[in-house]
C-alpha cells in the first residue's frame, strides 16, 4: 500500500476548490505523477462528493485522451489522488495554440 512519503513534492501546479495539485516523483520508481491532496475539511464531512465522483469514474476509464489514475493514498485529514502527470492540460493548450481551436473543433471537444 502506498503512502504519501513514497513521494517527493517537486511543485505546486495548481490548486483548486477542494485542495492543491502537486508534480511530484515516486521514489520507488523514479516516474512522474500528480498528486492531488483534497482537505478532509472534518470527520463528519467526510471526502467530498465530486472526490468521490471523480474516483470512481477515472478508476474504470483507460483511453489515451483521459488522464489516469494510479492510486489513492490516505494520509492525515487529506486524501491523495496519485495520477500519470502531464506536463501540458486543455487550458495551456488553448492558450499556445489559439488559432487552432476553430468552432467546429471546441464542439467535438465538448
Amino acid at each position: 500500500m502506498l503512502e504519501v512519503g513514497d513521494f517527493k513534492k517537486m511543485q505546486k501546479i495548481g490548486e483548486g476548490t477542494y485542495g492543491i495539485v502537486y508534480k511530484a516523483k515516486d521514489k520507488k520508481t523514479g516516474r512522474d505523477v500528480a498528486l492531488k491532496k483534497i482537505r478532509l475539511d472534518s470527520e463528519t464531512e467526510g471526502v467530498p462528493s465530486t472526490a468521490i465522483r471523480e474516483i470512481s469514474l477515472l478508476k474504470d476509464l483507460t483511453h489515451n485522451n483521459i488522464v489516469q489514475l494510479f492510486d489513492i493514498v490516505v494520509a492525515d485529514s487529506s486524501l491523495y489522488m496519485v495520477f500519470e502527470y502531464l506536463n501540458m492540460d486543455m487550458k495551456k493548450l488553448m492558450d499556445k495554440k489559439k488559432d487552432v481551436f476553430t468552432p467546429k473543433l471546441v464542439k467535438v471537444c465538448m
